[in-house]
This record gives structure tokens, C-alpha cells and sequence, in this order.
């Protein structure tokens, strides 16, 4: 008996606090012929792609719209997964992580190994956090004390949060 050969890919999953763009557009394209091709070879494509919902850039733009967050990310959720649709992304999922029966099961057991193995600790944190970027800079990396990109000035944010020791497993990855 001839079994497939599995292939796993997936898009980046996009914050979805506006309209998709031509950038989400043309990594839904290359992801497309990626999994076309291994279908082409014979494997046994699944392809996920689906809409980040947890981010404050969807929380500050459902304010600036004056809807709450999950209104503000059901509707540009649905255009996102339209967009998918129409250009013909040969997608088997549409995940999105608000949704609990789609995203939290795998989440949850993922988090639960990870646990279990010691790799994910909690410690605070505090840096520039670029909201825009959603990522924090060093003062070095900052021109003139704001964001490269965004030319405003980063929040100060101090957070207790989960990392994960990566360090565990340098030699693997190198």
C-alpha cells in the first residue's frame, strides 16, 4: 500500500485591524504555489491559513472605530478568508484565534507540553514597545528617540510575561 508523504504549511497569520493588502495578497500567492507543487510531487498538502486577533493594533483600531475588538475582527476576518477564496488559495483551514473550538485546543496542549519539558518561564519585562511595529527597540536602535519606521515615539512597557528558552535547544537549530 502506497502511503503520501505528509506536508504541513502555513501562511503568516495577519492581525486583521484593517483591509488585507497587496502584501497579504502576494504571500497568499507564493504559499499557493508552494502547496501546488507538493501536490504536484504526490504529497498530502494541508494548508492553514487564517487571522490573528490578538493584538493591540486590533483593540486601538476597533476603538478608532468605535466597535468593540471582536466586532472589528469578525468583520475583517470574513474579508480576509473572502480574499483567500477569490484569487483561489488552496487552503484546508481558516483558523482564527479568537475562536475557540479552531485555535485554543491546539494552543493549549502545545502551551501544556511545553510546560511540562521546562521550556517556557515567566519573568517581567520592560523596553520601548513601537505599537505599530508591535515590537520593542533599544534606545540605539531608536533615530532620535523614535521608531525607524513610524517616526513616533515608543511606549515605556513593563509586563510580566512567558518567554520561551530557546537556548534549550541552540545546538538543534544551529
Amino acid at each position: 500500500m502506497f502511503i503520501k508523504k505528509k506536508f504541513y504549511l502555513t501562511t503568516a497569520i495577519p492581525y486583521v485591524n484593517a483591509s488585507p493588502h497587496i502584501g497579504h495578497t502576494l504571500e497568499f500567492v507564493q504559499t499557493d504555489v508552494i502547496a501546488r507543487y507538493q501536490k504536484l510531487l504526490g504529497k498530502d498538502v494541508f494548508l492553514t491559513t487564517g487571522a490573528d486577533e490578538n493584538s493591540l493594533k486590533n483593540v486601538q483600531a476597533a476603538e478608532e472605530a468605535g466597535i468593540n475588538t471582536q466586532q472589528l475582527c469578525d468583520k475583517n476576518a470574513a474579508i480576509f478568508k473572502e480574499l483567500a477564496t477569490k484569487i483561489g488559495l488552496s487552503f484546508n483551514s481558516f483558523l482564527r484565534s479568537s475562536i475557540k473550538k479552531d485555535h485554543w485546543p491546539g494552543v493549549h496542549k502545545l502551551w501544556e507540553l511545553c510546560k511540562t519539558s521546562g521550556d517556557i518561564y515567566k519573568k517581567k519585562y520592560r523596553g520601548l514597545y513601537c505599537v505599530g511595529c508591535e515590537a520593542f527597540y533599544t534606545t540605539s536602535e531608536l533615530v532620535g528617540g523614535l521608531c525607524p519606521e513610524h517616526k513616533k515615539r515608543p511606549e515605556v512597557v513593563e509586563e510580566e510575561n512567558y518567554f520561551f528558552k530557546l537556548s534549550k535547544y541552540q545546538k538543534k537549530i544551529e
